[in-house]
């Protein structure tokens, strides 16, 4: 079931898409004209037109039962609408999101950053940006830690947005503003087994997806260098592909495939993409959200248990590199790291080595084997 309801989104009448929203029904909306995604509401809409609510009602239809929850009826808008969020209202002063984009911030740490700080806005409301003091910002921060309990990465987040206005757009607080970040959490890495990496490969025959796929196992592309790819950053002679503006706006160059530049060619040939190497249907940048649940579905076709998403190649990635004996400095630079430590992650997955190691029980001696000696009887009781 899919449902139309109304919506009030920046001061225009919409219609929310939402539901149960199936890889036929996704695709229709991609291809609906004008179809747009709101990243506040977590939905697609179209901008209300009768003529076109219909259409958009029809198409779908074809494809599964749909439901318009709501009155359109622009007399009675103000009662009908759902509202908008109170974070939404909060006003991020122009040069805010002007300084970012001057400092070339991605795009998509601009709209981190923003969203961030709206909320902090909305904390200190009524107070507004002009009045930020260090006891509003320490209040905030024990909030997120204390009562939101938010993961560190997202606390850091929004240290840094909040940092950003006060040093960066009102110009040099940092020693009156300093804040003493948390410790970052220490996590090892998702990572799959050469046997389940084939066997995700093999779960889809479809060309393109599982060019998508070749590409960040083999090449250890995170999902925006995958998506910013162009036919020219593909260059068989030297075996590499060329990484343009990639994180922290960095050229680099990492490993082609010859099994995946075969793929390429052929996926080329038969899709023709325009500007992009993968494409959407509008030939825009394919979606970060398409590509993972390409990888989901796939994921869950081949029967692997874990969590597998698009990171998780590029972790198989450097640690497949790492047990085959690549050196740790050369998957360094492959990666993009920074800092060597963000690449020692690996040395704590890889199995490189183990298979020589020997559990202590099992150099006990004696004879433990289920069922058999008389240490292997089985107690039934509980």
């Amino acid at each position: 079931m899919v449902f139309l309801r109304p919506l009030r989104h920046r001061d225009q009448l919409c219609v929310t898409i939402s539901g149960d929203l199936t890889a036929p029904v996704i695709l229709a909306v991609r291809k609906f004209p004008d179809r747009r995604f709101s990243i506040t509401h977590r939905c697609w809409y179209i901008i209300y037109e009768e003529k076109r609510l219909a259409r958009l009602r029809a198409v779908l239809e074809a494809l599964c039962p749909v439901t318009i929850e709501g009155s359109f009826d622009q007399r009675i808008l103000p009662d009908v609408l759902l509202p908008v969020p109170e974070v939404v209202r909060m006003e991020v002063p122009r040069e805010y999101v002007e300084t970012l984009r001057r400092r070339r911030y991605s795009e998509a740490t601009i709209v981190g950053y923003e969203i961030q700080f709206k909320k902090f806005l909305a904390f200190i409301a009524p107070r507004t940006y002009r009045e930020i003091d260090s006891e509003m910002v320490h209040r905030y921060l024990l909030y997120l830690a204390e009562t939101k309990k938010v993961s560190i990465s997202t606390q850091n987040q929004a240290i840094n947005s909040i940092k950003f206005y006060l040093e960066q757009v009102r110009s040099g607080e940092r020693k009156v503003y300093y804040l003493e970040r948390p410790r970052k959490e220490w996590k090892l890495p998702m990572v799959l087994s050469e046997d389940e990496i084939k066997a995700l490969l093999y779960a889809t025959k479809n060309i393109k997806h599982r060019c998508l796929m070749f590409m960040l196992y083999s090449s250890g592309l995170r999902m925006s260098e995958l998506l910013k790819l162009k036919w020219s950053d593909i260059d068989p002679d030297r075996n590499v592909v060329y990484l343009r503006g990639a994180k922290g706006n960095k050229d680099r160059i990492t490993v082609l495939s010859k099994i995946a530049y075969e793929y390429l060619r052929h996926y080329v040939d038969l899709y023709q993409p325009a500007t992009w190497l993968f494409e959407g249907p509008n030939k825009g940048k394919y979606s970060q959200g398409s590509v993972n649940k390409i990888i989901y579905k796939c994921s869950a076709l081949a029967g692997i248990k874990k969590h597998v998403s698009a990171h998780t190649l590029r972790h198989s990635f450097a640690t497949h590199l790492l047990e085959h004996g690549t050196d740790l400095r050369y998957i360094q630079a492959l990666l993009g790291h920074e800092s060597s430590r963000t690449t020692e992650r690996y040395t704590h997955v890889t199995k490189r080595g183990f298979e020589r190691l020997i559990s202590p029980l099992d150099n006990l001696g004696g004879d433990f084997t289920l069922g058999q000696g008389k240490q292997g009887k089985q107690d039934k009781t509980s």
